[in-house]
């Protein structure tokens, strides 16, 4: 019995010592290289072509619930569209905040629209007193097919295109009234 421990502890110590033997390569001549470095280029950011021009939609207008649809659009005006939740806080917050500057838009269409319940909504327009402006419209997206167009994820989100229905940028969730006006 005291053979076969001590012949297992020799076996276990020489598989130890071997394993840790180190195996040395040798080494060859390295060649002489020239690093040229590669010129780093911002990447463009991809706009999908869904929504790389204003898209086809149709709204349920909360002022007398006719459709508005993108041919209801002036075709000579920024758009930004809006979309929001009435009992989003950041949204009143951001309702309220671009309704003091609502004279800076007056060359932008603005469309602000929502999923929820036509009143919820009736009653975001007419609290914020947004009826008084001519150039904002306000919507009801019953198929949520803005929120699948735009994967929109956070409230409020903002979309902003060009007179000539070109994409230009998004905002999602904390959305400064000053980059709104400034595009």
């Amino acid at each position: 019995m005291k053979k076969s421990i001590v012949i297992m502890l020799l076996l276990s110590i020489g598989t130890a010592v071997f394993a840790q033997k180190k195996v040395v390569k040798k080494a060859t001549p390295k060649k002489s290289t020239t690093v040229v470095k590669k010129a780093v280029v911002p990447a463009v950011p991809q706009v999908d072509k869904k929504i790389a021009t204003i898209p086809t939609f149709v709204l349920d207008n909360v002022v007398d619930s006719t459709a508005f649809t993108d041919a209801n659009l002036d075709k000579t005006k920024k758009t930004i569209f809006i979309y929001y939740g009435p009992d989003c806080g950041h949204c009143v917050q951001f309702a309220r905040k671009m309704m003091d500057s609502i004279s800076m838009f007056k060359n932008t269409q603005i469309v602000m629209m929502s999923s929820v319940d036509f009143q919820r909504i009736k009653t975001f327009y007419y609290d914020n007193k947004m009826y008084d402006v001519p150039f904002i419209t306000m919507g009801r997206d019953p198929k949520y097919a803005f929120v699948s167009l735009f994967d929109i994820r956070q409230f409020p989100s903002a979309y902003l295109y060009d007179e000539k229905g070109k994409f230009l940028k998004s905002y999602s969730s904390e959305v400064a009234i000053k980059d709104l006006i400034n595009y």
